[in-house]
């Protein structure tokens, strides 16, 4: 049987430690339904400057986890990377997540659950989780969002 939120019972194994963060990452993207520029063009900026990934095109990674994310759901996704992230990642990749939902300055409640789920399966201690979401919150008021 499925679990809930899975479109498929197919399986993804990510096949670095690159794609995972990528993986995760766009699951937040894409967690409202609508993967807006501003959330794309955060995702594009925090890994731009993470010198994990100073020499890792991203671009084909992106596209990967895309269409892995159509067929087996974000849930799933997030499933199968974070099992790939080194705990000493865990923490800031979680961060990098809040701040990408937040990067359109509403947490809503498609993106509240799929950080939820983020944390639980990073196993992010809770009071980091409201640390991380407090800040991020006061951090992104009021941004001032560039529709094209």
């Amino acid at each position: 049987t499925q679990k809930p939120g899975r479109k498929s019972d197919l399986s993804y194994t990510p096949e670095s430690d690159y794609e995972a963060w990528i993986g995760i990452l766009y699951a937040c993207v894409s967690a409202d339904g609508d993967d807006s520029d501003a959330e794309i063009e955060s995702l594009s900026r925090m890994i731009a400057f993470k010198q994990k990934f100073s020499r890792i095109d991203i671009l084909p990674l992106y596209e990967k986890v895309e269409k892995i994310a159509e067929e087996i759901g974000g849930k799933q996704l997030v499933e199968s990377c974070a099992k790939m992230v080194e705990k000493g990642d865990k923490s800031t990749l979680f961060a990098m997540a809040v701040e990408i939902v937040l990067a359109d300055g509403v947490l809503a409640d498609e993106e509240e659950k799929i950080i939820e789920f983020i944390a639980q399966e990073l196993e992010i201690a809770s009071e980091l989780v409201d640390k991380i979401v407090e800040v991020m919150l006061i951090r992104n008021k009021g941004n001032v969002i560039v529709l094209n």
